[in-house]
């Protein structure tokens, strides 16, 4: 099963699909920080009128007067939303939702009534035939290179010089719309352009991957860099090579399982997203679910020694000096048995280290408390409970800071 994806078919397959999920990344990523992904979605489904008039103008399916009718559409697509949401007091995704849906409902009858002798139908508008794209080709510079690559290398070369362009521009309206506009850019000329150049990719990326593939390949991989990163440069060079990896693995998997490319792109980009959301490292469910046991199962363990402590030295406890107040039996028994094994507890007395933390803690527990009565004026009889939850979040320099602070007034 190796042998097929090491085949020239497969490369050029795979290499017009990088091509387009790259275009479409680089452009996805605007969208998504200006909260507008469903943009996208609108415009790659409302130029499809504009295809269809194209073709029924021009006679034929040459990219100019397709790409055209695109433009005219996609400008209309924006604009009548706009005038929806400002006129006629609609939400903007329900005007998005109304006029994208209209349109490609339009650009559906369309094709049915004017291009069902041709290949330009529902099914090729919607999956794409990227799997045919080593069969039409054409020549560069004497190498034989698939006829789609074309327009959707045009497109991915046009986003990168608009993103470089454009960078500090599209920063500053992406973050603050409002500064954007007291700096006196031309904020309304670039959001527009922005427009244009979805309207160009999604028309680009019609022929190879369809209609279906440029709204996953614009949502999804700008949203996994969004995910993962904090930074809008960082943002575009992650949703870039997720299109790339999500153009890899989805061609790889296709041919595996012999079904569609385009189908099986979009549910890597998908695999993608959910691997992202669940591992990544500041904001995944799981390492944050691990950062979370990781605080609880110390919070439970430093609470049982300093209970521990005092027990053994006789001291009668604090008001809410229970290891298991406030936590489940489950986490109170782990920790216990954490304690036993790593040797920092026996026979309910702390030994070792256990002995030093549960010394530590109660030195922090005493200086909070000392500290909110006198500086602070609280009433030392409503510290009991803020203590045990303050407590484990001194670290070692404001404790010490504390401390330095009472030596210095005794002294």
């Amino acid at each position: 099963m190796i042998d097929p994806l090491l085949t020239p078919v497969a490369l050029q397959i795979m290499m017009v699909a990088a091509c387009a999920s790259a275009a479409c990344g680089l452009l996805g990523v605007q969208l998504v920080l200006r909260r507008r992904a469903m943009l996208g979605d609108a415009i790659a489904h409302g130029v499809l009128p504009g295809l269809v008039i194209g073709f029924i103008v021009s006679g034929s399916r040459d990219l100019f007067p397709m790409l055209v009718g695109a433009l005219i559409a996609a400008i209309f697509v924006s604009i009548l939303a706009e005038w929806l949401r400002e006129h006629a007091g609609v939400d903007g995704g329900a005007a998005l939702g109304v006029v994208f849906t209209s349109l490609f409902a339009l650009g559906i009858i369309l094709v049915e009534i004017f291009a069902r002798d041709v290949d330009l139908d529902p099914g090729c508008v919607l999956y794409g035939m990227v799997e045919y794209a080593p069969v039409h080709q054409v020549e560069w510079f004497g190498y034989s290179v698939p006829r789609s690559l074309t327009p959707v290398l045009g497109a991915l070369l046009l986003n990168l010089g608009a993103t470089v362009l454009f960078w500090k521009e599209w920063k500053l309206c992406a973050f603050d719309p409002q500064l954007a506009r007291a700096s006196r850019l031309p904020f309304r000329t670039l959001e527009q352009g922005l427009l244009v150049l979805v309207a160009i990719t999604s028309v680009a990326c019609f022929e190879a991957v369809g209609s279906v593939l440029v709204i996953a390949m614009i949502a999804v991989p700008a949203t996994i860099g969004h995910v993962l990163c904090d930074r809008m440069s960082s943002m575009v060079i992650v949703s870039t090579l997720a299109g790339v990896v999500s153009a890899v693995l989805g061609t790889v998997g296709a041919i595996q399982l012999e079904t569609g490319v385009p189908g099986m792109m979009a549910v890597s980009a998908g695999g993608l997203l959910v691997g992202a959301v669940l591992l990544a490292p500041g904001r995944g469910l799981i390492p944050a679910a691990t950062r979370n046991f990781s605080w609880t199962m110390r919070v439970e363990m430093e609470d049982i020694l300093a209970e521990a402590h005092l027990q053994s030295m006789d001291s009668p406890p604090d008001h809410n000096d229970s290891a298991g107040a406030h936590s489940s039996r489950f986490f109170r028994t782990l920790a216990t048995w954490l304690l036993w094994t790593l040797g920092y507890i026996r026979n309910g007395i702390p030994v070792g280290r256990g002995e030093r933390m549960a010394r530590a803690l109660l030195k922090k527990r005493t200086l909070w408390k000392r500290f909110a009565a006198e500086r602070m004026g609280l009433a030392s009889d409503h510290l009991d409970e803020p203590a045990h939850r303050i407590e484990h979040h001194l670290d070692e320099d404001l404790t010490r800071r504390l401390e330095s602070g009472f030596d210095s007034e005794e002294d």
